[in-house]
């Protein structure tokens, strides 16, 4: 994502109809396979106390909304879906009693839940409150980022959510036309603890799907809540405190740009036998990992993001609190498509040849990373980093030519391009290797627009941005159409750069609901080729990875932490941490 998400790596063949078993792929010096587990190098959790975090500002709470990867690690820790993904990737019953029943033709879906569920204020969770949460996320006034996940799958969602119409083709149904397609969403609560789903097509990856955040429960209980096709984004986002949660914490306290302040939840139904033992968990708002680490060594935070600018030194300084991860990430340059001349592919491979990917891993980065031209990594399902070198990769000659071709011949008449970053000194480091790039071999002129996260976020989504550098996707779950579904579908709801190519849509759709495995992976490898070669978007440069520094005494960070990561060390599994003695 520009969103970079984080989540599982590796690839086993799928049944349909059946739970999918995958295996994570980590590196660094954590462990990626196994249960969840509490504990940790610093020894067993002891009951109390506070930890003090480094984290980044969210756009939104809104789990049906968002697609950002701070915003979503959050959400987890305050609610949960009927499945979550365990270690493994293997989705597993979170509120859910069991597995799903699935009908013979594969298009019903019937899950019961486990008896006796609260919401945090001690109300019943309902089987209607997760049926909310799957209309919420095809509700148009809701925009959900991840509804293009479901729009072709559950029957209705994707007649719904285009209700509204398009920016160039509005419409303006009426209430009741609003409300009849909300009903006819074949989400529905056979009982109380029942929930039942009707899709159009057979997909295999449905059950990975619905672990996702986009399914988390809605609390229909509080009035403004109560209405299926209310626009309720509003609540959910910039008041955080007034919502009630399932997960296992409560949100107490935030403070706009500084932090928010987590306590467990008593009613936290604890699936997988794990409850959180801290007092209080805070998470601090810090935009520079040089601040953070200086906040580190000073005993003010326990856990922190390594300064990749001073990565070197940040090693010798820390030793064993220094933690490498490896992620199912890939960055690049992201390009605003309706931009002009962005939208002229000469123009997007003059900027993708011009970029030294080797030397902008070593130099800006400290060689963290992992220089690549693919879009899908080799084990998510991809091709080999260097298979697309020669039509993608560094090459001066061919980056002045195209330029050339495009009609900028030396980068005449070639416009100002903004390009959106961070205001870290990484992200800087790396938007300013570009610039001095593009200038040295293109002899055109780019000007840094340094932003804070949440705005940043923000400026993608709404397509508010030009060029954006060291953007990208992680993964949110084992499978290759994660890093195509949504993202460059004409039309997908993460498209942030508006990719619009009719070979890629006619290959997505042979490849989604597509059941011979075998054919359905060649055809992602397919697409990632055509995604990489056409440039449609993004210019990817390196594959990720996390850098942390974590205290002795933190428990259950680096023992849980595995590719879906959002950006904590094993926050997918926050109820896990805790001090040790």
């Amino acid at each position: 994502m520009s969103f970079l998400k984080s989540r599982g790596y590796l690839l086993s063949l799928v049944a349909l109809g059946a739970v999918l078993a995958f295996a994570a792929c980590g590196g660094g010096n954590e462990k990626t396979s196994g249960t969840a587990s509490p504990g940790g190098g610093a020894g067993e959790r002891i009951q109390g106390g506070t930890l003090t975090v480094q984290s980044l500002g969210f756009q939104s709470l809104d789990p049906h909304f968002s697609n950002f990867a701070q915003d979503i690690g959050y959400e987890r820790m305050l609610w949960r879906g009927l499945y979550t993904l365990d270690k493994e990737n293997v989705p597993q019953p979170a509120m859910a009693d069991g597995q799903p029943q699935v009908s013979a033709d594969g298009l019903t879906y019937t899950i019961k839940m486990k008896k006796d569920l609260k919401w945090s204020d001690g109300q019943p969770l309902t089987a209607k409150d997760f049926v909310a949460g799957f209309k919420r996320t095809c509700n148009p006034a809701n925009a959900g980022n991840y509804e293009s996940l479901i729009d072709k799958s559950v029957v209705g969602c994707g007649d719904f959510f285009g209700a509204l119409g398009t920016k160039d083709a509005p419409k303006t149904p009426t209430p009741d036309e609003l409300k009849a397609l909300q009903d006819k969403v074949a989400v529905k609560a056979i009982d109380d603890t029942t929930v039942e789903i009707k899709l159009m097509q057979k997909q295999v990856t449905f059950p990975l799907i619905i672990s996702l955040w986009l399914a988390f429960p809605v609390p229909t209980h509080l009035d403004r809540f109560a209405s299926e096709t209310a626009d309720t984004q509003a609540d959910w986002g910039t008041d955080p405190k007034r919502l009630v949660y399932n997960g296992p914490y409560m949100l107490t306290e935030y403070v706009q740009q500084d932090h928010i302040t987590l306590v467990p939840n008593p009613n936290w139904a604890a699936p997988a036998g794990v409850s959180p033992t801290l007092d209080k968990l805070v998470i601090k708002f810090i935009e520079k990992n040089d601040v953070a680490d200086n906040a580190y060594e000073a005993g003010e935070l326990d856990q922190a993001f390594a300064d990749l600018s001073n990565l070197a030194a940040i090693k010798s300084k820390f030793g064993a609190e220094y933690f490498k991860n490896v992620n199912a990430e890939t960055r690049g340059l992201e390009m605003e498509l309706t931009h002009k001349p962005l939208d002229n592919l000469d123009v997007r491979l003059a900027l993708s040849q011009a970029i030294d990917r080797k030397t902008l891993n070593d130099v800006a980065s400290n060689g963290g990373f992992a220089p690549t031209t693919s879009w899908i990594p080799e084990t998510a399902g991809g091709a080999a980093p260097d298979a697309f070198e020669t039509d993608i990769g560094f090459d001066k000659a061919s980056a002045q030519k195209h330029l050339a071709d495009a009609g900028f011949p030396n980068g005449q008449g070639f416009p100002l391009l903004k390009m959106l970053v961070r205001d870290t000194p990484e992200a800087r480091a790396q938007a300013e290797f570009l610039k001095k790039g593009f200038k040295e071999i293109l002899n055109i002129d780019t000007e840094l627009d340094p932003v804070d996260s949440a705005t940043r976020s923000q400026r993608l989504n709404d397509h508010q941005y030009e060029l954006a550098p060291r953007s990208g996707w992680s993964q949110d779950y084992p499978d290759p159409e994660n890093w195509i579904i949504s993202l460059f579908d004409t039309g997908g709801s993460n498209n942030v750069y508006t990719c619009s190519d009719k070979d890629i849509d006619a290959l997505i759709m042979k490849a989604h609901f597509n059941t011979n495995d075998q054919e359905r992976r060649q055809q992602y490898k397919d697409i990632n080729k055509l995604v990489v070669t056409r440039l449609c978007g993004i210019a990817p440069y390196y594959h990720g990875a996390f850098h942390w520094l974590i205290k002795p005494y933190v428990v259950g960070m680096q023992d849980n932490a595995t590719v879906q990561d959002s950006e904590i060390p094993g926050d997918w599994n926050a109820e896990a941490w805790g001090r040790s003695k």
